[in-house]
This record gives structure tokens, sequence and C-alpha cells, in this order.
């Protein structure tokens, strides 16, 4: 018999990672028994394995359990389409010859099969696959692996990102190219349009940045600005199937002047934004590292995380803290691992982590889950401490209280702000981005500077979210005044209807004095403010003496 090459796909091209690539050949050239490769991209991955083989003068057979084996002597053998079938004929020394790998696609769904386990185990450990005789690695591949815990020892797990800038120029010239033809109006477009394109289908899989491709072309007629937030509405329904992570998009993501008080991170952001530019790139600037906002609850930092990636003008994705942790042995880190490839391959982006207290809070002292919880820190961590692309994490937390001290060490984060209590001309400021959300301004109001006075000491150590309640109850108490044919300026509340909703607040801050004192206590040790406290001068001077003396 003959080693025998199976018809592959079209050549897309070199390999996108040529670490993957390099990864792989070493361990088939250090004799691993069997790996797995967790993608969603079959056909990318297969192409690139046959890649490798070939540059080993080894065959290639691929094997599932709808077509068998694709080797035409056993192919279409019913039999040796059960995976334990399958895998004993790995075993049959007569059955092949020469040096090959075999692709086993989706084996991983009979792991839970005592007899699959034993047949991959006995064939692993007495090294029948890889021996002197022949080399005849297996590789596993499934969109999703979960490895059960008897075969871990056995199964080498083997990275396969998401394809590079380089590979998705490639793309959209495929396709542009499909309808140059027939359409050479159609397919033109600007360099510069080309290179926003690509930047936004960063993340997705070849499949899936062809399919936005075509969509867009069909919907548009061609090639223009549009086609962005087309791009960026089948991303969000992509990244959708995830658990873990959400897609924020634009409309979601209220812009600087929604907030009040922020004026200090401001500033800092637009220094930031500066090394995201190509020309920063070029001169290998270090790229930021994101930020920790810690403060008190209430302060708008969920929502300023969102702001954070509008000012940068990067996509923005949530890191559902909750959604990591799964019920499996193994899940909760597969999960966090494959959201933190996700982010990777986006090439750019903020990624929210809301809440993180709440979920790691008091981890190293939890016991119950066996270790989950400082298993999926870790990974994070780590992550963190090693990020340098044009990822931008933002961690918000309203407590301190259980979160491992190496976590705000130097070299996570570029640094920790915190969201403090608003002061009087902050409030004042929430106060008017509340009712001009609502369509309201101050003149429609009609209130003078004493019944702002009034509002603004009434509404002392109020935070932004209580403030936002406030106007909130006292519109509709206006509503309650008019009766039941109200009038566009019927939403207007009068002092008296404000000064009512306020009383029927009971801050956060009286109802938690003692946690809040503690958060304000650290942050002002630990941070530094979002904004510039009231009476401080802001403006950057240098001393520069022009006197005569």
């Amino acid at each position: 018999m003959t080693t025998e090459i199976t018809e592959q796909p079209k050549d897309l091209g070199p390999v996108d990672d040529a670490e993957f690539a390099q990864i792989l050949e070493e361990h088939i050239r250090a004799g691993i028994q069997c790996a797995s490769i967790e993608t969603a991209e079959e056909t990318r991955v297969e192409t690139e394995i046959t890649k490798i083989a070939q540059g080993l003068k080894m065959g290639v057979i691929t094997w599932d359990c709808y077509e068998g084996f694709s080797y035409k002597p056993l192919a279409n053998q019913d039999k040796l389409k059960d995976p334990q079938q399958a895998l004993a004929k790995l075993a049959d020394e007569s059955a092949f010859s020469g040096n090959m790998i075999f692709i086993f696609r989706d084996v991983d769904d009979y792991f839970s099969h005592p007899g699959v386990r034993r047949r991959l185990r006995t064939l692993c450990e007495s090294n029948k696959l890889v021996n002197k005789r022949f080399k005849r690695p297996l590789i596993i591949i499934s969109p999703s692996i979960d490895i059960h815990k008897k075969l871990k020892s056995c199964v080498y797990p083997i990275d396969f990102l998401l394809p590079s800038e380089e590979k998705l120029y490639r793309t959209f010239d495929f396709v542009r190219s499909s309808i140059e033809a027939k359409n050479p109006e159609q397919a033109q477009c600007g360099d510069e349009l080309r290179e926003t394109i690509v930047q936004n289908l960063m993340g997705l899989t070849s499949t899936e940045a062809e399919n936005a491709l075509a969509v867009c072309l069909v919907r548009h007629g061609g090639y223009c600005e549009d086609m962005l937030k087309t791009i960026k509405g089948e991303k969000a329904s992509i990244i959708k199937k995830s658990e873990v992570l959400t897609y924020i998009s634009e409309e979601e993501q209220p812009k600087s002047s929604e907030i009040g008080g922020w004026e200090n991170l401001l500033r800092d952001l637009d220094e930031c934004k500066l090394v995201y530019s190509r020309r920063a790139t070029e001169l290998r600037y270090d790229m930021p590292k994101g930020l920790g906002l810690i403060g008190v609850p209430g302060t708008a930092k969920s929502i300023g995380a969102y702001m954070i990636a509008r000012r940068l003008g990067l996509n923005c994705l949530q890191m559902n803290m909750g959604a990591l942790f799964g019920s499996y042995v193994g899940e909760s880190e597969a999960r966090v691992r494959d959201a933190l490839r996700t982010i990777k391959a986006q090439q750019g982006c903020v990624v929210v982590m809301d809440e993180f207290d709440k979920a790691f809070g008091n981890v190293t002292s939890n016991k119950g889950d066996s270790g989950t919880a400082l298993r999926v820190f870790g990974e994070i961590l780590s992550w963190m401490a090693k990020n340098n692309d044009r990822t931008f994490p933002v961690v918000t937390m309203n407590r301190v209280q259980g979160i491992p001290p190496e976590f705000f060490r130097d070299g996570r984060l570029d640094g920790w702000y915190y969201t403090d209590l608003p002061d009087d001309s902050t409030r004042r400021k929430i106060f008017d981005i509340h009712f001009g959300k609502r369509g309201i301004t101050s003149e429609m109001l009609g209130f003078d500077e004493g019944d702002w006075g009034s509002l603004v000491q009434k509404t002392h150590e109020y935070v932004g979210s209580e403030i936002e309640g406030i106007v909130k109850r006292a519109r509709r108490k206006a509503l309650t005044r008019v009766g039941k044919t109200p009038k566009p300026e019927d939403g207007i509340p009068t002092f008296d209807e404000m000064m009512e909703a306020v009383a029927g607040v009971i801050p956060m801050s009286v109802r938690d004095n003692s946690g809040i004192s503690e958060i304000r206590s650290f942050c002002k040790d630990f941070a530094t403010p979002v904004g510039f406290p009231e009476g401080t001068d802001n403006t950057r001077q240098r001393a520069v003496d022009v006197s005569n003396n």
C-alpha cells in the first residue's frame, strides 16, 4: 500500500500563525502520539496541517463518523464509521504503510464512552501510533473540545488562532475578485476603506469574514462606509454565540459629554489614543495595558467603561464574569481560554470586566469549588500580565476585600482610577445630563440659581445613579399632576416636585456609611481620581522664568 494524501480544499495562502505551524511540526517530529486542536475553522486548520505534512513528507488521512476514513481502501466501510473500530484500525500495522497524520473530526463527542477512552489510552500509552517503525500521530479537531479527565495525560492541546490581519486582507481580496469581472464598479474600494474594513473583520473566522463581506455587498451594492455598521452588526450576532462575551455596539457606548466629572481620566485617555495610531505602532510605542475603575457604587463605572471604548475609537466587548463558571470539570477554564482567544483575535478592543469583585472577591478562601475560581482568576491574571497587543482591559470594582494583592501590582494595568461621591459642581452637571437625555434643558425647567443651589445641597453625598432616580421620580410626579392628557411641556417637573423626589431617596452614603467610608479611604491612598477635585487647578503649566533678574 502507498501513503495517500487526501484531496484538500484550495490553498488559502501561507500559514497565518507561524507559531502554530512551528509548535505542531515540533511535536510531530518529537513523537507526540495525540494532539487536539479546538477550532471552528476545520477547513483552514486541515489545510495548514496538510502543508506541514507535505514538508515532513507525510500523508494525511481524515476520519469522521459520517464518511469514515478518507483512505480509499478503507472508505465507505460502515463498521469503520464507529469510533471504537476506527481507533482500533490505527493499531493495525497492515492497514497503512509509511508515515502519515491522522485527523479525527469531532471524535471527542464519544469520549464519554469507556470503550473509546480505553482504545485511545492504549494507543497513546503503548506508543502504537508513533514508534521506531513509523510516525502516525492522531490529531483531534473539534469546535469545542472537552477532554475527559482520564484522557488529559494522553492528549496534548495546541492552539489555533483566528485569522491574522494578513489573512483577512487575502479574504477581502478574494471576495472582491469574485465580483470584479462582472461588476468592476462595485468592486472599487480605496486603500483607506479597505484597511478600515479589514480592521473591523478582526476576530472573525475566515468563513465568518467572507460571509459578512458578501452580506455587505448584497445590502449596499458595493464598498462604502455604510459597510462598517453592517460588519459590526454581523460581528455582534456572531459574538452572541459566546456565553462569556457580549458585543457592546457604538449606540450603547455613551459620549464623554454624557458623564460628569471625569475630566482627568478623559485627558489621560486622549494620550492613550495617540498610541493606537499607525505612526506610533511604526515607532514601536508600548501599547496601553488598560486601567481599573474602583469606587463608590452608583458612580457610573460601568457606563464609564463603555465610554472609554468610544473615546479610544475601539470596539467594545464585555466579559460576563458570572458566565465564566460552568458546572462541569474544566469547563470554566475552557471558557476563559476561549474568550481570551477571541479577544486576542480582535487586534484592538476594549474588554470590560464589570464588577470584578463579585466574581473573585474572597477567591483565595473559596474552597467549595475545588479551586475553580482561583484557577480562572489565575488565567486572567496571567493574560493581563502578558498582554502587549492592542487590547485595552477595563476592570470595575466596588470593593477590594478578598481580592489577592498581586492583582493590584504594577504591570497588570497601567493605573487605577477612583470614582468618588460627586462634588457640588459635578452633581449639577449630572442633573443637566439626565434632564438633557430626556429632552429637557435648564431653560425649560426655569430654576434660578437659588433653586439649583438648594437641589445641589439637598443631594450632598448622592451618587449619579441616585440623581438619575430623582429625575425619573420627579417626572412621574409631573405626569400625575397633569392628568390623563399630558402635553409635551407637562413632563417638566417643578422645583417642589424635585425636592419631594429628593426626599424619597435614601442615599447609599447613609445606608452603607461604613462601607462607603472604607472604599473612599482606600481609593484616596491607592488610585487617581477620574475628575479634578473641586477647587483644584487642572491646567498644565511650565515654570519658565523670563524676568531680567
